[in-house]
């Protein structure tokens, strides 16, 4: 199942949005209230983030591409495989688009049940994301 946000406006430099999204604390930022617990770590020279949401089990995301100025990516390192990915374009010096996408791995009965949290999930990412500072 993939599940995309539009691109939308950032009014900040395609180098600050890399930046921001490319800091895995950052995300703590970008989650969305619901959020329980968020925690960062690094493994192996690997960053990555976790957190908890409603009732369901912690989800680590680990970076796994970092594009300079142009995308970073997370995905789970075993399990469910879920997978965040952030593109971001250049539009001018001062503005960006960004848009935000989920894969996940997942077979038709849990996809009915998971669809809906997802998009919302990835609804809240990107308008944090927008607001970068």
């Amino acid at each position: 199942m993939r599940l995309e946000s539009p691109f939308t406006e950032v009014k900040k430099s395609q180098q600050t949005v890399y930046k921001a999204v490319n800091d895995v604390a950052r995300y703590k930022e970008f989650m969305p209230d619901a959020v329980g617990s968020f925690r960062t770590g690094e493994d192996f020279g690997m960053p990555w983030f976790a957190f908890t949401i409603g009732g369901m089990p912690e989800i680590k995301l680990v970076r796994d591409t970092a594009e300079p100025y142009s995308k970073v990516s997370f995905s789970t390192p075993m399990g469910a495989k879920i997978s965040l990915a952030v593109e971001i374009k250049y539009v001018t010096d001062d503005i960006s688009s960004v848009k935000v996408s989920i894969d996940a791995d997942v077979n038709p009965m849990l996809r009915m049940m998971v669809e809906r949290p997802l998009k919302k999930f990835l609804g809240d990412v990107s308008d944090k994301i927008r607001m970068v500072e």
